[in-house]
C-alpha cells in the first residue's frame, strides 16, 4: 500500500511495523504537514467480522485515551477506495523497549524503574478510563529519542466491565511470554492482569531474559499457570532485594496477591530505589494457595494440561528407560559437583548436567567472592546424591565496600539522601562559621573517596552557628496532625510529607520515618521530611505533565502539592539523567479538591511552579 493516499489525506510512505492484525506505515498528513503513523487492517482480515470488530474496538479505545505515556491518536477512518479501516497515530521517533533490551541486555535498576513507572502511569490512566490493555509487552512500549516511554497497541484492549472470555488452548489473548495466568485460562481480565504483564516486562528489563521459556506457546502458557517465577535477584544479584520483591509481588499467580492498582506498584518501585533493603513488598502467600489453584482452572485448560503432560511423561519415560537399561527400581546416583566459586548461572548449568537442581538459600556479604558467585553449598562437593536432588547454595552479594561520596557543598537534605542511598549513618554534627552559605556542609569524615562499609558513621561540619538552630523533635509514632503541628510549633518553616503503604498490621496515619533524625540541631529553614502510613490517597486526582532541562547526571526530581497549611505533599519523585526537555508525567492524588500550586524541584532546588486542578475521577 506504499504510495497510496488514504481518503485523500494520509500518504503512506514506508512500512515501519507489522503484526498479526495490521500493518503500520509512516505517512504524511497533507492537512497538517506532519509525519504520522497509520495503522491499517490487513487485507486478508477485512472480510473477517472478528478482526474488523477488534480493530474498531482499538479505534474506539485509543480515541478515548489522552496521556503523555500513551501513543497519541489523531483520527480513524475507512478508506473509500480500498475499503481499508485505519487509525492515525502519533509518529514516535525511536525504537521499542524490546529493541533496547536486545541492545543493552539487562538495564540498570534506575532505568528499568523509570521506564516501568511511566508504563504504570499510562496503565493507571487507562484503567481509570475503564480500559484494560491485555497485551503489555516490550514490543508495545515505544522509547523516544529522549528516553520517554509510550504505551502503544490497544488492539485487544477491552472495557474493564467486559466479560468475554477466550478458550486458553485455542486462541490465547495476549503475548504468551507476558500473559497473565487468568488470560491463559480464558478467565475474565482486570487491571491486575496488566500489572502481571508489566511485572514480567520489568523482570526482562532487570535480567535481560523472560522468566518462562519453552518450545511452544502452550508450554510457556502452562508455566505461567503452574510455576512461580525465579526471583530476579537470583538471576541478577545486583538488583536491590526490595526491587526484586516488587516484581515477585506484581507477578503473583493469585491475582488477589498482586498490586490492586498500577499506581500502587509504581509507588513501591520508587520506594525500592530509596530503600533497597526494605521488606515492604515481601509477598506472604496463603498456605492453601496450592490447593486452591487447580479449582480455578477451566475444564478446557485442565484437559489441555493433561494431554501435554501425558505426552511429556511418555517422552521422559522412554528416554529414561533407554538411558537406565530398563532399571525401574532405583534412581541414578551422581557425585555432587563443586559449585562454590562459580556464578549462579554456571552453577545451575553444571548442576543440571549432573542431574541436580539448585536452590538459593541466602545472599551474604563476602570479601572473598565477588557478587553473584557461590559462597557455600549443601551438600558439599564429592557427596553422593540421586538424580533430581537439590543443592542449596549461599550466594555472594558483594563485599559491601563502597566509596564515600562527596558531601561538601551539599545541604543537609541532600546529604541525608546520599547517606541513605549508601546505607550510612549520620554521626556527629558540628557547626562552624565559614564562607559557605548557611546550612551547607563544609567538611566531612571520612573524606570523599574513602572506602566505606554499610552502617559506617559519617561526621559532618555545617556552615552556621548551633545557637540559632532548633533541636529536631521526635516525629515517629505521632499521627499526621500531631507531627505537622509539632513541626510548626518547633519553628520549622518547610515540611514535606510522603505517604507510604503501611506494613501489615501497622496503623494508618502514623509517622514511620523522619529526616533529619530526632535531636539533630537544624536551622528553621531546614526541610523536615515525614514518611506517613496511608493506604487510601484520596478521591481527587490531577494529570500532570512537564518537560525539564537536566544539566547534571542523576538529578533527583521531586514534584509536590502545596496545601493550605503550608505543608507540601510529595506527588512524584524520580532520578533523571542529563538532557533537555525531558518529559515527566504522572497522576497525583489528594484528599482535597480544587486548584493546587505544584512545586517542581531538581537536585533539591525549586525550578518551577505550576497550577493543577484536582478533581473527582
Amino acid at each position: 500500500m506504499i504510495g497510496i493516499t488514504l481518503d485523500g489525506r494520509y500518504r503512506l510512505e514506508e512500512l515501519i511495523g507489522t503484526g498479526g492484525m495490521a500493518n503500520v506505515y509512516k505517512a504524511y498528513d497533507s492537512a497538517t504537514g506532519q509525519t504520522v503513523a497509520v495503522k491499517v487492517l490487513k487485507e486478508e482480515h477485512r472480510n473477517d467480522a472478528e478482526f474488523v470488530r477488534r480493530f474498531a474496538r482499538e479505534a474506539q479505545a485509543v480515541l478515548t485515551l489522552s496521556h503523555p505515556n500513551i501513543v497519541e491518536s489523531y483520527d480513524v477512518g475507512n478508506d473509500a477506495d480500498t475499503g481499508a479501516p485505519y487509525i492515525v497515530l502519533e509518529y514516535v521517533e525511536g525504537g521499542t523497549l524490546k529493541d533496547l533490551i536486545k541492545e543493552k541486555g539487562a538495564l540498570s535498576p534506575k532505568m528499568a524503574v523509570n521506564i516501568a513507572s511511566q508504563v504504570l502511569d499510562a496503565l493507571q490512566y487507562a484503567h481509570g478510563c475503564g480500559i484494560i490493555h491485555r497485551d503489555v509487552k516490550p514490543q508495545n512500549v515505544m522509547i523516544t529519542l529522549k528516553g520517554k516511554a509510550k504505551l502503544a497497541d490497544f488492539g485487544i484492549a477491552r472495557d474493564a466491565e467486559a466479560t468475554t472470555r477466550t478458550f486458553a488452548g485455542t486462541n490465547v489473548i495476549g503475548s504468551v511470554h507476558y500473559i497473565s495466568p487468568e488470560q491463559a485460562r480464558g478467565d475474565a481480565v482486570s487491571a491486575r492482569s496488566d500489572i502481571y504483564s508489566c511485572s514480567i516486562m520489568l523482570y526482562e528489563m532487570l535480567t535481560g531474559q523472560v522468566p518462562f521459556a519453552g518450545d511452544n506457546s502452550v508450554a510457556i502458557a502452562l508455566k505461567h499457570l503452574q510455576e512461580e517465577i525465579v526471583p530476579p535477584i537470583e538471576v541478577n544479584p545486583r538488583i536491590p532485594r526490595a526491587l526484586s520483591d516488587v516484581v515477585v509481588k506484581g507477578a503473583a499467580k493469585d491475582a488477589s496477591l498482586r498490586y490492586a492498582q498500577a499506581e500502587d506498584m509504581r509507588r513501591d518501585l520508587l520506594r525500592a530505589l530509596r530503600e533497597p533493603h526494605g521488606k515492604f513488598a515481601r509477598l506472604d502467600k496463603p498456605e492453601k494457595e496450592q490447593q486452591k489453584r487447580p479449582n480455578s482452572l477451566g475444564i478446557g485448560t485442565i484437559a489441555l494440561a493433561v494431554v501435554v503432560l501425558l505426552g511429556l511423561f511418555g517422552a521422559v519415560f522412554l528416554i529414561t528407560q533407554t538411558m537406565r537399561g530398563q532399571n525401574r527400581d532405583t534412581a541414578s546416583e551422581f557425585i555432587v559437583p563443586t559449585l562454590t566459586g562459580k556464578t549462579l548461572e554456571d552453577a545451575r548449568e553444571l548442576a543440571d548436567l549432573r542431574g541436580f537442581q539448585v536452590s538459593v538459600d541466602n545472599y551474604v556479604l563476602s570479601t572473598e567472592y565477588p557478587a553473584g558467585q557461590i559462597v557455600s553449598q549443601t551438600p558439599d562437593r564429592g557427596a553422593v546424591g540421586k538424580e533430581g536432588d537439590t543443592i542449596r547454595v549461599v550466594v555472594s552479594s558483594g563485599s559491601g565496600v563502597a566509596v564515600m561520596p562527596n558531601l561538601v557543598g551539599k545541604t543537609l537534605q541532600e546529604a541525608m539522601l546520599l547517606l541513605a542511598e549508601y546505607d550510612l549513618q549520620l554521626g556527629e554534627t558540628q557547626y562552624a562559621v565559614s564562607d559557605f552559605p548557611e546550612g551547607q556542609i563544609i567538611r566531612q569524615e571520612p573524606e570523599p573517596g574513602t572506602a566505606i562499609e554499610e552502617d559506617d558513621r559519617v561526621n559532618i561540619w555545617v556552615s552556621g552557628t548551633a545557637n540559632s538552630n532548633i533541636a529536631v523533635p521526635t516525629f515517629v509514632d505521632l499521627t499526621t496532625e500531631q507531627a505537622i503541628l509539632t513541626a510548626r510549633e518547633s519553628g520549622f518553616e518547610r515540611v514535606w510529607v510522603r505517604f507510604i503503604t503501611p506494613e501489615e498490621g501497622a496503623h494508618e496515619e502514623i509517622v514511620q520515618r523522619q529526616a533529619p533524625p530526632a535531636s539533630f540541631s537544624a536551622s528553621k529553614t531546614t526541610l523536615v521530611e515525614l514518611w506517613i502510613n496511608r493506604t487510601y490517597l484520596g478521591d481527587y486526582s490531577a494529570d500532570i505533565a512537564i518537560n525539564l532541562d537536566i544539566a547534571q547526571a542523576d538529578q533527583p526530581v521531586v514534584v509536590t502539592a502545596l496545601l493550605d497549611s503550608g505543608v507540601e505533599v510529595v506527588l512524584y519523585e524520580n532520578t533523571l539523567g542529563v538532557g533537555n526537555q525531558q518529559p515527566v508525567s504522572f497522576t497525583g492524588y489528594l484528599r482535597e479538591a480544587g486548584e493546587r500550586t505544584c512545586i517542581v524541584y531538581v537536585g533539591g532546588q525549586e525550578v518551577r511552579r505550576i497550577t493543577a486542578a484536582f478533581t473527582v475521577r
